[in-house]
């Protein structure tokens, strides 16, 4: 991984993945950081995953069936099962991914989805990304960080652009004499970020980037994109055209806006042969960066090119003109150090971190947003589902619920050192859980109920190296006892492994005075083999083996979870 390390400390790193689909519409970006959310990023491994053609008329028509959304929650026409179809490929670009970088989801701590943005009206405070988050997370087995833009209209802002805080961790590596930065990402719609050493930081839509020359040879050429700027090294600008784009209230106006696809239309067919309509085009995406630079307090000294657009010729070769005759160095992301195509779902990846801990992602100088504000929806990871629980991977801060389980000396007696549990304690399980579950791909995990709104308690299955053996071991909080939880979830464990063939027999043990546990792991059909001192106190010891647990399944077959 490459990258840059201030003040490293490993216990606030997290490994993320960040997924991007944007307004070209050309696939599914995906891209591995290891970040803390402020200072520290490792950028990692990269991989875009192209959509089919006919995938991408389906998504241009969920931009005509878009349209009709008065309320971010609807999904009119076809969007429901498109919604759902994009989720599905997002979920399969992280397993393709995941295989060619040999990890497996137990490495990755969150995932950030960005989802289809396919309606953006800031001035309704209504912005639309296709995507379902808890899908994602049920199908790849890793939180997921999604629905990033909505809190910042919240709180009067214009919900792009959010990639202005990643540029402000990157930007560390240009030199001190090259500032002021502004990144510019040439996408559907382009975006810039003005960076200066007294710590501004002013990020806007900056007008259209490709989105109208991929329109306009789509429509008169049959292809998707001007690959390199060929067909319009061929043409010449139509200057009329140009500066009728260019003359567009959106430059001028003192307030910035975000853009949505729609706000830019491509020209009518005979207003300009095919290539001379592509060398026009590219000059306004060119052009319109430099006008709304005009914006800025300064003027930059260095352009950092990312996005598609900067493998355009023609529009890199108007940039550095346009730019050079005010002064300004224009650099393609390579040439500054960074990975142009890696850079928006690297950004997404960071910020799932930043939310996950609840630090701002967006400012008054990105967004127009009254104060700096966090963002985000948390959908928990689904490793195993019962129809009344879920079983999910542990959190920042599950140090609280683990005192909350452990905390008296009745709840702590059979379990652990045996005293209630305090948070360092609590802090150190966690610690060796989740070690495990990185290693081992099973471990101790949380419980919670399957509408995710209350913490239940503990249960997983654990892999003991010195012991060579694998364990189940459940906690249930004291007000849910009675409820049949720890049946459930239990019977649900046993069923998973062995029916997922993780291993061929499985321990299970109680106290000798936890009659209740006792209770429960013979009811699910474990078979108890002898009693032994564990930390000085008796407990019994339990076991099932394979062939133990297939016939007792053909007795009971409601066992087996549902996921």
């Amino acid at each position: 991984m490459t990258g840059v390390r201030i003040g490293w400390h490993m216990a606030d790193i997290k490994t993320a993945i960040g997924l991007m689909s944007g307004t070209s519409m050309d696939g599914i970006d995906v891209a591995l950081v290891r970040t803390d959310g402020e200072a520290i990023v490792e950028r990692g491994a990269f991989l875009s995953v192209p959509y089919e053609p006919a995938f991408r008329d389906r998504l241009k028509q969920a931009l005509e069936d878009a349209r009709a959304i008065r309320h971010r929650d609807e999904r009119p026409g076809a969007l429901s099962r498109m919604e759902r179809d994009l989720t599905l490929r997002h979920a399969d670009a992280v397993r393709l991914f995941l295989e060619r970088q040999n990890q497996k989801p137990g490495d990755i701590d969150l995932i950030g989805f960005h989802g289809q943005t396919v309606l953006h009206r800031p001035d309704e405070a209504l912005t639309v990304q296709l995507g379902d988050g808890t899908l994602l997370a049920a199908e790849t087995g890793i939180d997921v960080v999604y629905d990033m833009r909505a809190n910042d209209m919240v709180h009067g802002g214009q919900g792009a652009p959010l990639v202005p805080v990643y540029h402000q961790a990157l930007a560390h590596q240009i030199s001190a004499e090259d500032w002021p930065v502004c990144f510019v990402n040439i996408g559907g719609i382009s975006n810039l970020t003005f960076l200066d050493r007294d710590g501004t930081i002013i990020g806007f839509d900056s007008g259209p980037g490709n989105t109208l020359i991929d329109q306009w040879v789509e429509a008169h050429a049959g292809i998707p994109y001007d690959d390199g700027g060929r067909i319009a090294s061929e043409g010449s600008v139509v200057m009329a055209l140009a500066e009728r784009y260019l003359a567009n209230s959106f430059f001028t106006a003192e307030t910035r806006r975000s853009l949505d696809r729609n706000d830019f239309r491509p020209p009518e067919g005979h207003e300009a042969e095919l290539s001379d309509g592509a060398r026009t085009l590219a000059f306004v995406s060119a052009a319109a960066i430099l006008k709304s630079a005009g914006h800025l307090p300064s003027l930059p000294k260095t352009y950092v090119i990312c996005g598609g657009g900067r493998l355009n010729r023609t529009i890199m070769a108007d940039l550095v003109r346009l730019a050079g005759e005010k002064g300004a160095t224009v650099l393609t992301a390579e040439q500054a150090g960074f990975d142009g195509d890696a850079m928006e779902a690297e950004a997404w990846a960071y910020l799932a971190v930043r939310s996950a801990r609840g630090l701002a992602l967006t400012f008054p100088g990105t967004t127009e947003v009254l104060e700096p504000v966090s963002g985000g929806v948390l959908a928990p990871s689904v490793i195993l589902r019962t129809p009344r629980l879920v079983l999910t991977r542990w959190s920042d801060g599950d140090e609280e619920r683990l005192v909350e389980l452990h905390g008296t000396p009745e709840t702590s007696a059979y379990v652990g050192h045996g005293k209630p549990w305090d948070r360092h304690y609590a802090r150190e399980r966690l610690a060796g859980w989740r070690t495990g579950f990185h290693r081992h791909g099973c471990s101790t995990l949380k419980l919670i109920t399957a509408s995710g709104s209350q913490f239940v308690g503990r249960a997983g299955i654990s892999w003991y190296e010195d012991a060579q053996v694998h364990q189940l071991a459940y906690s249930i909080v004291q007000s849910n006892w009675g409820k049949g939880y720890a049946s459930e979830i239990a019977s649900a464990l046993v069923g998973w492994f062995f029916e997922a063939e993780i291993g061929q027999r499985l321990e299970a043990m109680a106290h000798v005075d936890n009659a209740a546990s006792l209770h429960i792991l013979k009811k699910i059909g474990f078979r108890e083999i002898d009693t032994r001192s564990v930390r000085g106190e008796p407990c019994r010891f339990f076991e099932m083996t394979r062939a133990g647990y297939a016939d007792f399944a053909k007795e009971r077959p409601s066992r087996n979870p549902t996921s």
